[in-house]
């Protein structure tokens, strides 16, 4: 095994779930012309994905514990890539849309088997140092993804147009998968115990957050749909059935979707709202970042995309920084990077507001510095309590919240947003009300992490479980 190559060639994956969330809101305008894609058929393809990918997160995340994070990995990269393929050449917006949730079905088996990796190949330091990898690269991907679409559409590459946002995907699964076996270092088959899935779990798993996510990716920009309320009520009894179905699974001695004892891990709940409180507001920043730039300043698609990217470097830089600052003290440092954090959000309402487009993207990029550093902190102390048996249904729980982060966000501010907007027809102003309105987020991140040092695991918690792979085993 060479752990870094693995690691490495796992990031593709972030990188790629990463891209495609953003990537894709720079073509809808060309769907519309070149397929006709109307105003819900845009919405399917932007949100077809994501709501796929979340629901499926948690057991892809369990899937790698039974059978191996490589081998979950390779598959799910195969189904992405093949899935972009047909993408590229979907004849019809029906046929786009279900290859985007196929995609979004992929994105699901690989992210979780990438902090899975971090957890069980690396200690100390280099644990760290591997979020801050991983961390960096989600910073890329997202904010990246307009830059890279804005690029695509305006290079027009070998007459693609709009197709070549989703074709780009596919040298690089191409390009993991065939370095795959080399980053494993071809090791011998592992035998596993049999695989028994959840069934009853995943399908309450999927219907609980169904009927959270669904809600609020279908109202979109127009805000809760008329039937949203009642689903987001249902959620909660749905969810309770689910967790007596875990706890009574675990006592059976069986191997549940979410095991129970994450849930008694202190340090594990609080760091999961933590990761919920992060990407609620990053999202929701990248998001109405990207409208104020198009619409409200009347940049181009690779303009906004340009004016995007010294974010993405200072997110990267400050996720690659982080371990360095951190040296142990991983919740100092999230208190410190959650208020540097609120403070650039206040500054991004302010300037831009000016006439100086300098001092905004100043702004934005200290946003995303102070953003990167809470990243990969956040991640050591949610991950580090976590048994190595369970550090595959403990990294699809992660993946999970933060695409529910992002949908709250997304959902909240961006009604937020494109009220004021609705109500002024002023987009820099909306943009200003609803950036300040961020620092409610990040604010509250710094409150919780100030008593993440007391929240420390459970005696006993530790030790693996019996029949489960061992530590530090990928198999291909």
């Amino acid at each position: 095994m060479r752990p870094w190559a693995a690691l490495v060639v796992l990031l593709c994956g972030t990188f790629l779930a990463n891209l495609d969330v953003f990537i894709v809101v720079v073509a809808m305008p060309a769907l519309e012309r070149d397929l006709g894609a109307d105003g819900g058929q845009q919405q399917l393809v932007l949100a077809g994905y994501q709501l796929v990918y979340a629901l499926g997160l948690a057991a892809g995340g369990r899937l790698g514990d039974a059978l191996g994070t490589l081998r979950v990995f390779g598959l799910g990269m195969a189904v992405f890539t093949g899935a972009s393929v047909v993408c590229g050449v979907a004849p019809t917006t029906a046929v786009l849309v279900v290859a985007r949730m196929v995609q979004g079905a992929g994105t699901a088996l690989m992210v979780p088997q990438v902090y899975r990796a971090a957890r069980t190949l690396f200690t100390g330091a280099a644990q760290r140092r591997a979020y801050a990898a991983i961390g960096a690269v989600m910073g890329l991907g997202a904010i990246g993804g307009q830059l890279l679409g804005g690029w695509l559409l305006s290079a027009d590459v070998l007459g693609l147009g709009w197709r070549a946002v989703f074709l780009v995907n596919v040298p690089v699964g191409v390009l993991a998968l065939t370095l795959l076996p080399w980053a494993a270092g071809c090791p011998r088959p592992v035998r596993h115990g049999p695989v028994r899935a959840d069934l009853p779990g995943i399908g309450l798993a999927a219907g609980a957050l169904g009927l959270f996510v669904v809600p609020l990716v279908a109202g979109g920009a127009g805000g809760m749909v008329w039937w949203g309320p009642a689903c987001l009520a249902a959620s909660v009894p749905v969810g309770a059935c689910f967790l007596r179905h875990e706890r009574a699974l675990e006592a059976r001695g069986g191997s549940p979707l979410v095991p129970p004892r994450l849930l008694r891990l202190d340090g594990f709940r609080r760091g999961i709202a933590l990761i919920i409180l992060i990407n609620c507001g990053l999202s929701a920043f990248v998001l109405m970042l990207g409208l104020l730039l198009q619409r409200g300043l009347d940049w181009s698609p690779l303009a906004t995309g340009l004016g995007m990217a010294p974010a993405a470097v200072a997110f990267a830089g400050g996720s690659l920084l982080a371990p360095r600052l951190a040296r142990g003290a991983e919740p100092r440092l999230l208190v410190l990077a959650s208020l540097a954090a609120t403070a650039g959000y206040a500054g991004c309402a302010a300037t831009a507001l000016g006439t100086d487009p300098r001092l905004l993207i100043g702004a934005v990029c200290a946003v995303g510095a102070a953003l990167g550093l809470c990243v990969t902190p956040a991640l050591s102390v949610t991950l580090r309590t976590v048994p190595d048996a369970v550090a595959g249904a403990a990294s699809g729980v992660v993946s999970t919240a933060q695409q529910l982060g992002a949908a709250l966000g997304v959902c909240v501010f961006g009604f937020l947003f494109f009220a004021q907007v609705r109500a002024t027809a002023d987009v820099v102003g909306a943009f200003a009300v609803t950036t300040a309105a961020l620092t409610t987020t990040s604010a509250a991140a710094g409150v919780l992490a100030r008593d993440l040092p007391r929240a420390a695991a459970p005696a006993g918690l530790r030790e693996d479980v019996p029949g489960s792979p061992a530590p530090r085993d990928l198999p291909m």
